[in-house]
């Protein structure tokens, strides 16, 4: 199970938006692992002037306790 303690949710300050690179690290996840699932478009991802993709914890998070969810079926 992933800890979504530290993951704060206010609604006077939005969640920032976060790279692939710094939410496979909070979550203890190989980076090629995330690539891919936002690669092929299951984990939603952002993209801004730069072009680097960003991705929100918490989205991410949902995505791979949703699909424990339905292993488990």
């Amino acid at each position: 199970m992933i800890n979504t303690e530290s993951i704060s949710t206010s609604p006077d300050k939005p969640e920032p938006f976060i790279t692939l690179e710094e939410a496979a690290a909070q979550l203890g996840l190989t980076y090629i692992k995330l690539q891919r699932a936002a690669r092929t478009g299951i984990i939603p991802t952002y993209s801004f002037q730069n072009g680097r993709k960003l991705v929100r914890l918490s989205e991410v998070i949902a995505v791979i306790e949703a699909s424990r969810s339905e292993a488990g079926r």
